[in-house]
């Protein structure tokens, strides 16, 4: 214990900084992340048909896969939000335009990882009022599928 009190003696001013940092920084992404769930529910409150479009990709330990994207259409929420771990795009019926980005990243046999993608390739979305679908990808077809949730 003598030794613990004695390395905080000697760091002086900065045994109070560092931890009064990382105190700000914590209570700064909770503040933030409050704010933005906040701004989804406001939107979702002003818009109560608004649809919902999970950008959906499988799990598997050994390879990594991202669906990224980017709305386009002005009625659609401004950006990608998210559900807890999942990414969704909310959007008014109708067409909503998005630029999706698909990249698959496995184990190599010469390179530590190899990574593929595909994209960024606009889309046009046709979705219907009180509908929430699933955009996936097809790695076989190379393409990406809007599925209606059941």
């Amino acid at each position: 214990m003598d030794n613990i009190s004695q390395m905080i003696k000697n760091m002086g001013v900065m045994a109070y900084i560092l931890p009064a940092f990382a105190i700000l920084y914590v209570v700064g992404i909770v503040v933030w992340t409050k704010k933005r769930k906040q701004g989804y529910e406001k939107w979702l409150a002003d818009h109560p048909d608004a649809v919902k479009i999970y950008l959906t990709t499988s799990f598997n330990p050994i390879t990594s896969k991202s669906l990224v994207g980017r709305v386009l259409s002005p009625n659609a929420y401004p950006q990608i939000a998210y559900e807890g771990t999942k990414s969704v795009i909310y959007a008014l019926p109708g067409v909503v335009d998005v630029e999706l980005t698909y990249s698959y990243t496995r184990p190599g046999v010469l390179h530590k990882n190899v990574t593929t993608t595909w994209g960024p390739t606009k889309l046009s979305l046709e979705v219907e009022r009180g509908k929430t679908y699933s955009l996936t990808f097809d790695k076989k077809e190379e393409t990406f599928k809007l599925s209606e949730e059941r």
